[in-house]
């Protein structure tokens, strides 16, 4: 007798259990079994794997101090004339940057005012030089969305898509300065 009522209680829960499931899977829009609502399905997302490949975009990034001890960057890129890029410098186990500059591409080059730390030069060490550029309205005058078509038409290294799918260039320069 002992034995059938604990036979009895785990067919109970079982049955409970594959109800359970049968309810979660109905769930949601659709018929019922067997419909094509029913049949799981993926976003489909266009292939972002070739957007590294090619000539390099910034073309050259080079980081120097001053007599005065402040750093300042500058380099040449294939962009557009206009494009307003960033450079984030921060300690390689840091998440925070330390400072941070915007500039302007000018005949195809930028180069950064004086950078120094919240009081003082930063101090030489090793830096991780964070160049990012975003292509929003935001960020881009609307001549350079326009001539890259939201940067969608840019390729090379650092080319990259953000969380929501806009283009964006990130690249890392390690340097001791």
């Amino acid at each position: 007798m002992r034995r059938s009522r604990l036979f009895r209680s785990r067919c109970v829960l079982v049955a409970g259990i594959g109800l359970g499931a049968g309810l979660l899977a109905g769930c949601g829009k659709g018929g019922g079994a067997g419909s094509a609502q029913d049949d799981l399905t993926f976003q489909r997302l266009a292939d972002t794997t070739g957007l590294g490949a090619g000539a390099p975009i910034v073309e050259a990034f080079e980081a120097w101090r001053m007599d005065s001890g402040a750093l300042r960057v500058k380099g040449h890129s294939r962009l557009p004339d206009g494009t307003r890029l960033t450079v984030a410098i921060r300690r390689p186990e840091a998440r925070q940057a330390l400072a941070q500059v915007q500039m302007t591409l000018a005949d195809g080059a930028f180069e950064s005012p004086p950078i120094i730390g919240e009081r003082a030069p930063l101090p030489k060490a090793r830096y991780l030089f964070e160049i990012s550029a975003h292509f929003t309205p935001d960020w881009q005058p609307a001549a350079v969305l326009r001539s890259t078509d939201d940067g969608r038409s840019l390729r090379g290294p650092g080319m990259t898509r953000t969380h929501v799918g806009d283009p964006e260039l990130y690249l890392v320069e390690d340097l001791t300065r």
